[in-house]
């Protein structure tokens, strides 16, 4: 295992088995800052999910951690997709002095969704395996581009994800509904690949930007322990 995954590995088991989400706004950076990674593999979706329940869906498209992250959940029991979009996080460029925490801010959005509208999500993403066989092992690195789904679907819980590129990723139906839903679908940054940047290099080799991996389990997040 390399260093810097070795490390990012211990991190952020560290960082979820004290701080696990329960349902707080993690578009507020503080948040998201000690809940990302358990909000992420749905920890609070998966403890909830049993014969009955509501389904419920979390679905996280990373286009470089530092230059978007969007996030879209929604339920059986609501008629509203919950859709939150963080651009640029900790451009100070963007600070607002009646709030300092802007630039780190999610922007949130809701939109109506009929059953129409969610049976057509559930089909897109069963189409796309998001709730057979998670991709057991695949590794999800923050400066690149991935999509990640938690579910509880009848009484289900699955934690699956795709990375691009693959065939998977190429192959997923549901990015381009959720897209058709989004309000802010012109400010989605599609996927590309990823250009060397040696400024960029030489502040990671000095551990001055943010870099992370996640890898997906058997039943969420594996952390390696």
């Amino acid at each position: 295992m390399p260093h810097r995954l070795a490390i990012s590995t211990i991190a952020l088991a560290a960082a979820l088995s004290g701080c696990a989400y329960t349902g707080g706004d993690v578009g507020n950076p503080f948040y998201r800052k000690v809940q990302w990674f358990s909000f992420v593999e749905g920890g609070d979706i998966r403890d909830a999910c049993a014969p009955g329940s509501p389904d419920r869906f979390r679905l996280v498209y990373n286009a470089l951690w530092d230059q978007q992250v969007r996030f879209y959940e929604w339920d059986s029991s609501a008629a509203t997709l919950k859709v939150n979009a963080i651009t640029r996080p900790g451009n100070i460029a963007t600070i607002e002095l009646t709030d300092p925490l802007s630039p780190w801010r999610a922007n949130a959005a809701s939109v109506p969704l009929d059953q129409a509208a969610r049976n057509g999500l559930a089909a897109a993403l069963e189409q796309s395996g998001a709730f057979g066989p998670p991709a057991v092992g695949l590794q999800l690195y923050s400066h690149s581009y991935y999509w990640t789904a938690a579910s509880c679907r009848q009484g289900k819980y699955t934690f699956t994800a795709w990375s691009y590129p693959s065939a998977a990723y190429d192959a997923a139906r549901f990015p381009a509904a959720l897209a058709a839903l989004d309000p802010g679908r012109d400010t989605i940054i599609p996927p590309a690949p990823v250009p060397v940047d040696p400024f960029r290099e030489d502040e990671r080799r000095r551990n001055g930007v943010i870099e992370f991996t996640l890898k997906v389990g058997t039943n969420g997040l594996d952390y390696g322990l």
